[in-house]
């Protein structure tokens, strides 16, 4: 029989929120074990604020490094926090997938950056961390992201065909399939809750929109919208990849209107956007699952079931799959395919010239 390896995935998204953790089984294919504990750590303002002056001012190197050896050590102890709560051994886990914090993505120029360090944090779980799962992807003509599809694919490949998944975090990427494998196409589509997270941070110096009861109280702007979604950026053809500030200028305007009405509008040009990036799938799929905390706005989710007429818009929850720790769970599947020098990008997803494998393996 396969073996199946044991592997803890951590995720610590664009959103900025915290960290995930979740635990899998798998071959690195057909076989996925999803283990029903799930951690959530969410990170105090006091780090998160650090972390920001990290990303949007002008760190010194010395000021990047400290802060990534204390996200090291966070995820350290939310692992270890994990494995004494439910009574697992190191030395029963195989291998952690460690995406670390995105700080910089511009594929364009080749330079993709998220800061983890790998080597400290196997020596502070015990465990072996396979990280760094974007660069070589780069190198081979890929945009570095999105690297999940491939656990889509897996995760609801027993779903009705043609298959269509829908991340929402902070950026949102689609996930297509209606075969195997070589079928699978995916690519980043707009922005996600990033532009939510930022206003509402800016207003009232929270994290985010419970809910999103404050967007679902206000009215789009439509002109400001159709305008602003004429520019090429919401057009562009796959392959592509986002990072959170690649709208941020283009979409401005927006946030001088009242907050309820500016955060409905984001909505609805988030829906119009999938909308116009189905057109570049083979076929328009009957259903999409939604996963990532974008699913938990019901502005967002009701935008789209307005908009994408013809197809039933889903949260993962509705087939039995928490959509809070499928990202998390891809990077551990990641790992897994890693060691077992399986491809996690595609052509048809990052823009590789061929499939490819990635990840850099660091022994505790």
């Amino acid at each position: 029989m396969t073996k199946l390896f044991k592997s803890i995935g951590l995720m610590s998204g664009t959103s900025m929120d915290g960290i995930d953790l979740a635990l899998i089984e798998s071959n690195g294919k057909e076989v996925i074990k999803r283990h029903p504990e799930f951690l959530h750590l969410r990170y105090e303002q006091d780090f998160k604020e650090r972390m920001r002056s990290v990303i949007y001012k002008a760190p010194t190197l010395m000021q990047i490094k400290e802060i990534e050896n204390e996200l090291t050590l966070i995820h350290a102890n939310l692992v270890n926090e994990f494995l004494a709560k439910n009574k697992i051994k190191p030395s029963e886990i195989d291998v952690i997938g460690f995406h670390g914090h995105t700080i910089l993505h511009m594929p364009q120029q080749l330079m993709t950056w998220q800061i983890g360090n790998a080597q400290l944090l196997a020596h502070k779980t015990g465990i072996n961390v396979v990280s760094d799962f974007r660069t070589r992807d780069l190198m081979l003509g890929g945009q570095g992201a999105p690297l999940v599809p491939i656990y889509h694919f897996y995760l609801f490949h027993d779903q009705s065909r043609p298959t269509a998944a829908l991340n929402i975090g902070g950026i949102s990427n689609i996930t297509y399939f209606d075969g195997e494998e070589n079928s699978i196409e995916a690519f980043d589509v707009c922005f996600g809750n990033a532009p939510f997270d930022d206003l509402i941070k800016k207003k009232f110096g929270q994290d985010f929109d419970e809910d999103g009861k404050l967007s679902k109280s206000g009215h789009a702007d439509f002109i400001i919208a159709d305008h602003i979604l004429q520019n090429e950026i919401f057009h562009r053809k796959p392959a592509k990849s986002f990072g959170r500030d690649d709208f941020a200028e283009l979409i401005a305007p927006i946030t001088n209107l009242k907050i309820e009405d500016a955060l409905a509008t984001f909505a609805y040009m988030h829906a119009c956007t999938v909308a116009i990036n189905l057109d570049f799938l083979p076929k328009k799929p009957k259903e999409i699952f939604v996963c990532g905390g974008g699913r938990k706005n019901v502005a967002i989710i009701d935008e789209m079931k307005k908009w994408l007429t013809g197809i039933e818009v889903k949260s993962t929850e509705e087939i039995g799959i928490n959509g809070d720790s499928v990202e998390a769970e891809a990077f551990a599947f990641l790992a897994i395919r890693s060691l077992l020098n399986l491809p996690i990008s595609f052509t048809k997803t990052t823009g590789t010239k061929s499939p490819s494998c990635a990840g850099v393996l660091h022994r505790f």
